[in-house]
């Protein structure tokens, strides 16, 4: 199989089945969506989790992701950057619950 390659400010990347190299060295170095797009790569944003058809607003996982995705969204301007984080941050945990063990916590305390 041939590797997708692409070139940038004295470093080569190259990316195959096996995985992705990036050369000469541990230098800091930024790639816009279209040059992850040559190699092949695709940015996404992991706190966004995909819920299952009819999910949305039915279950307390989905009731949960979707009011903290919310608060995300009125998050404006740096000085809400922490807070935009932090609720991201929830949305990660509680996006990764069984929906059995999210209600057993919120039973346990009382909610």
């Amino acid at each position: 199989m041939i590797g997708l390659f692409h070139s940038r400010n004295g470093f080569t990347f190259c990316a195959d089945a096996q995985g992705l190299a990036i050369e000469p060295g541990p230098k800091p170095v930024s790639l816009n969506r279209q040059e992850l797009d040559q190699l092949g790569l695709e940015l996404r944003d992991d706190y966004k989790i995909p819920l299952a058809e009819g999910q949305q607003g039915h279950d307390i996982t989905g009731r949960i992701l979707t009011a903290l995705q919310e608060a995300a969204n009125r998050c404006r301007g740096p000085e809400e950057a922490w807070m935009a984080q932090d609720l991201k941050r929830a949305m990660i945990l509680i996006g990764g619950l069984d929906e059995d063990v999210a209600q057993r916590i919120l039973d346990q305390e009382g909610i």
